[in-house]
């Protein structure tokens, strides 16, 4: 409940910021660094700043996580993707980069427009400290059950913790078991070797926004079902780390320049 009310004032402050500040619109929930991470993340590689729009009907940054479906045509593009396939596909004003080859072809933009999670330039921001823990992170909707049964051995690295002290947790790691979507995106970041926990059954769209970033890594990746037998005796020397196959210094340039343009030109 803490973290819900400092989330919740974070936020406020965020939409509370000066008309010159850009309005951008994320997912606004329970407590997740991955969606908590969107104003700091897009001011620190653009050096704009960014304030919380809720209207989407008026223009606005469509900010980084599996929010492509709530486009609108009011909405500019910066990196997010969909969490499911959709039938009918959302019609965003103007797409600057979207999060992998899945949403692209969603979209019908295959080979025109850049792909890469924003959370992939995290490495151009900060350094990861380095050290021996073996990190677990969950989906935030499996944390209360793993917190409860953690194995020793294992850090637990909670995500609803405010966005920088959970990438320092993540860069603390000389390898992680990741659930997180932005756990497995943080730790390539880093070249720290992950493996991939299987989604539960409560996380809406499986595995397919996995896939979707995926593809702009440059190899598949293995997932492992969760069980108590593999927390007790994790299989790390299967561990890898995935490549982006982008240019990071484009896709940078590419959110920068949107941003300073503004989402209404």
């Amino acid at each position: 409940m803490i973290r819900k009310v400092r989330k919740l004032n974070r936020s406020s402050r965020a939409q509370l910021r000066g008309s010159a500040a850009r309005a951008m619109f994320w997912h606004l929930g329970t407590p997740n660094f991955g969606d908590d991470i969107n104003p700091d993340l897009f001011e620190a590689l653009s050096g704009q700043r960014i304030r919380l729009c809720r209207d989407r009907q008026r223009a606005h940054f469509l900010g980084m996580g599996s929010i492509l479906g709530k486009a609108t045509p009011q909405s500019v593009v910066l990196g997010s993707g969909l969490l499911e396939p959709v039938q009918t596909a959302p019609a965003p004003g103007r797409v600057v980069a979207l999060r992998g080859a899945l949403s692209a072809r969603a979209l019908g933009l295959e080979g025109t427009v850049p792909l890469g999670d924003p959370l992939v330039l995290v490495d151009r921001l900060m350094r990861p400290e380095g050290g021996e823990d073996v990190g677990l992170i969950p989906h935030v909707r499996s944390l209360p059950a793993l917190r409860r049964n953690l194995p020793p051995g294992l850090r637990l690295i909670d995500v609803s913790r405010p966005p920088w002290q959970v990438l320092r947790d993540i860069g603390r790691c000389r390898v992680v078991l990741s659930q997180s979507l932005h756990g497995l995106i943080a730790a390539d970041a880093f070249s720290i070797p992950s493996l991939w926990l299987a989604p539960s059954e409560q996380m809406q769209g499986g595995r397919f926004k996995f896939d979707d970033y995926f593809s702009t890594l440059d190899a598949t990746r293995t997932a492992y079902p969760i069980t108590a037998a593999l927390l007790r005796d994790p299989p790390l020397a299967e561990a890898s780390v995935g490549r982006y196959t982008g240019h990071k210094a484009e896709l940078q340039a590419h959110l920068s320049a949107a941003l300073t343009e503004g989402a209404a030109a």
